[in-house]
């Protein structure tokens, strides 16, 4: 063999570019595989309800890296927590890979306030909660109207129509009740949140009283109401404004 190729240089030559080829192209896949980590991956974590402050470090100890693309605005969330992630939890990813944050705004959200005065109570609390407000104290004042919005305080100083305020202020409202006494007939309560309560309460012009929580009742948004004062009753009515105080305990899941 090494006779033969002896006596074709041409030959011989052409079989060593092919070895040497077919060794360049081999040392290349084994550079790129160890360059990209052919077929080794990271499982993603978990970033919610991580506050940023943390981000910089655990990204680090998990070799990859983030950006903050966007915040929302959550009043029921702690400020600065990362709220979605892309790629999802337990994605697999290369090292070094970049994960895209959203976070609760860090920032209270300031929204104007509406142009709710003279029309009926109903659609000035359906205004209120759809620009971010919660409905306070309703005061009735004796007025030639019946039923409009007279006035809407924060904290007892009067807000103007387009004032800037914190998202989820709690507005007192001043509502007219005509010239005669006005009373409303009592809902039944019973069986209710206290959420659901405070909406048919507003609706009927009505205020929350004291609320009372059995011993046992750990988290208040998922206790209902088994009792209120005054007592329902198909016939009795209340003057408008009046409170009803409630009385709570854990739901029972049969």
């Amino acid at each position: 063999m090494l006779n033969f190729l002896r006596k074709k240089p041409l030959l011989k030559h052409f079989l060593y570019a092919v070895l040497f080829l077919f060794l360049l192209f081999l040392g290349l896949f084994k550079f790129l595989d160890h360059y990209t980590e052919h077929n080794r991956f990271l499982k993603v974590p978990n970033f919610k309800n991580l506050h940023i402050n943390a981000l910089d470090s655990i990204f680090k100890n998990y070799e990859l890296r983030y950006e903050i693309i966007d915040s929302v605005f959550d009043k029921n969330r702690s400020k600065g927590i990362v709220v979605n992630q892309y790629p999802s939890f337990n994605t697999d990813v290369k090292r070094n890979r970049k994960v895209f944050l959203t976070i609760n705004s860090v920032k209270n959200k300031i929204v104007k306030f509406p142009d709710i005065f003279d029309i009926t109570l109903r659609q000035a609390v359906t205004y209120l909660k759809k620009n971010g407000f919660e409905i306070g104290k309703l005061q009735y004042k004796s007025d030639i109207a019946i039923n409009k919005v007279l006035e809407c305080k924060l904290n007892g100083i009067a807000v103007q129509v387009g004032q800037e305020l914190q998202y989820g202020s709690i507005i007192d409202l001043i509502v007219a009740k005509g010239l005669s006494k006005e009373t409303v007939l009592l809902p039944n309560l019973v069986g209710l949140s206290k959420l659901e309560a405070n909406i048919i309460l507003k609706s009927n012009s009505l205020n929350l009283g004291l609320l009372y929580y059995d011993d046992d009742v750990k988290d208040s948004s998922n206790a209902i109401i088994y009792s209120q004062y005054p007592k329902f009753s198909d016939e009795i009515e209340v003057n408008l404004g009046s409170s009803v105080d409630l009385f709570f305990r854990n739901e029972i899941i049969d």
